[in-house]
């Protein structure tokens, strides 16, 4: 966790950049990203999508039509402009599966490389999964399954194992595509790596795999509306893209733009999960433009954990004094507690998680000092649950989201409380965080939020006693306040509480 620390006070020092921007041309749409700190921090100054259907009538012919080239010119004129309004003079802009098929493909790319001043790479195949792959392991570096990118004109498939890529292949179909299930069958088979048994999950990247989860989401009353890390069983995604299929589909939840599309998209889903006989779909929220960025702006030290670099950068906007997020990691890292034996690889599996964790919430701990107090938590655990990064799983938002929720409020039972706290996480998981927003309650309440006098506190514990070691020049602040939210996170952590030096 030392080195961890380390890793984001050097990444606090590199200050803004100009913006960079991605521009990715697919098939059925063209989105521009802009980010702010040269693509280090993931909150973009602008993200738009324009659906110009670029490959639509992209027959046996293999030709971009002319009124479709005309509105995709049309978007990327409108995008230049907001470029250049914002001083972005870094471009990285690719084409996709349309372009790439066209015979006529230079007449779209020849005029849009003069409007937006950049050079246009139609990505080959190789490259096009490569990215893919890359953006989601940028985010989950371990990720072992399969990663599907259904776009318009294209279906990449990437197999990957503990991040390592093994196999990868392109089919020229999309959701815009009319193909039967002969077809999409026959082109499976020659793949034979993508056979039954290998894989427990699918990771589904694009616009067909989140109009899935929010469908899942609407039809199940899932309790989180977070797409990215949303996990469907495979029976019912089987259950939902059949009902996609049918003569008179059932939509509900499918967003309209995507209702027309969705029975094409739906049937090569359904194909895949059904070859691969894949016991999840785990909707992603990456895309090839997180795999550009890894690879063409972040250094080594740039690809520290996502999550931790967002945290800093709330951090830096909401604490009040310097130094605190990491004196209060410091003094929490000794309320874990080990569940089986010392050399059991699960439980150091479980401390990583833990620290990573609690790095986390020590640097958002003062994200809503500023609130009115009567909603601090409510609003704090909200914004946690709604973190803009696709590094953590649905249990660590509802984890962080909790451990910041009991920082403002304690053990109160009157305060405006997310329903989603009650769901997903499981009893233990949820006590541990509940005990680490009280611990920073009571450091952050004890030091006024100081970082001088929490370095006047050590906790320690034996399985049995918490301790609260004190420094002779901390007693002073002991008061009956401190000791009484003092002896909650010991309840909280099961421990008998006590106090040594005051």
């Amino acid at each position: 966790m030392q080195a961890g620390t380390s890793v984001l006070a050097e990444i606090g020092k590199t200050g803004r950049e100009a913006p960079i921007a991605v521009i990715d041309i697919g098939s059925n749409s063209i989105r521009l990203v802009i980010y702010a700190s040269g693509g280090r921090y993931p909150f973009p100054l602008f993200n738009e999508r324009s659906n110009c259907r670029l490959g639509e009538g992209l027959g046996e012919d293999d030709m971009l039509q002319p009124d479709r080239i005309q509105v995709a010119l049309a978007a990327l004129s409108r995008f230049a402009r907001i470029m250049s309004a914002m001083g972005v003079t870094t471009i990285h802009a690719v084409a996709t599966a349309a372009v790439r098929r066209a015979r006529n493909g230079v007449e779209f790319t020849g005029p849009a490389e003069a409007i937006i001043g950049k050079p246009i790479q139609v990505l080959t195949q190789v490259e096009e999964a490569h990215f893919v792959s890359r953006g989601l392991t940028l985010n989950i570096p371990e990720a072992s399954g399969l990663v599907a990118d259904l776009g318009g004109g294209s279906l990449e498939v990437v197999q990957l194992e503990r991040g390592a890529v093994l196999n990868s292949t392109s089919f020229n179909f999309g959701h815009l595509s009319i193909v039967s299930q002969e077809e999409i069958s026959a082109a499976f088979d020659k793949a034979p790596w993508l056979g039954a048994g290998w894989t427990d999950r699918i990771y589904g990247v694009g616009g067909s795999f989140r109009a899935l989860g929010l469908a899942y989401i609407e039809q199940t009353g899932y309790p989180l509306p977070v797409l990215h890390g949303l996990r469907i069983p495979g029976d019912e995604a089987d259950n939902l893209l059949a009902a996609f299929c049918r003569e008179s589909p059932d939509m509900s939840g499918v967003p309209l733009g995507r209702q027309k599309t969705m029975p094409m998209a739906a049937l090569i889903m359904r194909n895949l999960l059904q070859q691969s006989a894949a016991g999840r779909i785990v909707v992603s929220g990456t895309s090839i433009r997180d795999g550009l960025i890894a690879d063409r702006e972040l250094g080594d030290g740039d690809r520290a954990d996502f999550l931790q670099v967002v945290c800093q950068e709330i951090s830096r906007a909401s604490h009040r004094f310097a130094g605190v997020p990491e004196a209060l990691v410091e003094l929490l890292r000794p309320l874990f507690r080990r569940h089986g034996s010392d050399d059991d690889p699960t439980a150091e599996r479980n401390r990583a998680r833990y620290e990573r964790l609690l790095e986390a919430a020590c640097f958002l701990s003062d994200m809503c000092w500023n609130e009115h107090e009567d909603v601090r938590g409510d609003l704090g655990a909200r914004r946690v649950l709604g973190l803009p990064v696709n590094c953590v799983t649905h249990k660590e938002r509802i984890w962080l989201a909790t451990a910041i929720y009991h920082r403002y409020v304690g053990r109160k039972t009157n305060k405006s409380r997310p329903p989603e706290l009650s769901a997903i996480l499981g009893r233990r998981r949820r006590a541990e965080a509940t005990t680490i927003g009280l611990g920073l309650r009571f450091a952050l309440t004890f030091s006024g939020g100081t970082a001088q006098d929490l370095q006047k506190l050590r906790l320690s514990h034996d399985g049995r006693v918490l301790t609260l070691h004190v420094d002779p020049s901390g007693v002073p602040l002991v008061d009956s306040h401190a000791k009484r939210r003092f002896f909650q996170l010991a309840q909280s952590a099961n421990l008998a509480p006590q106090i040594e030096g005051a």
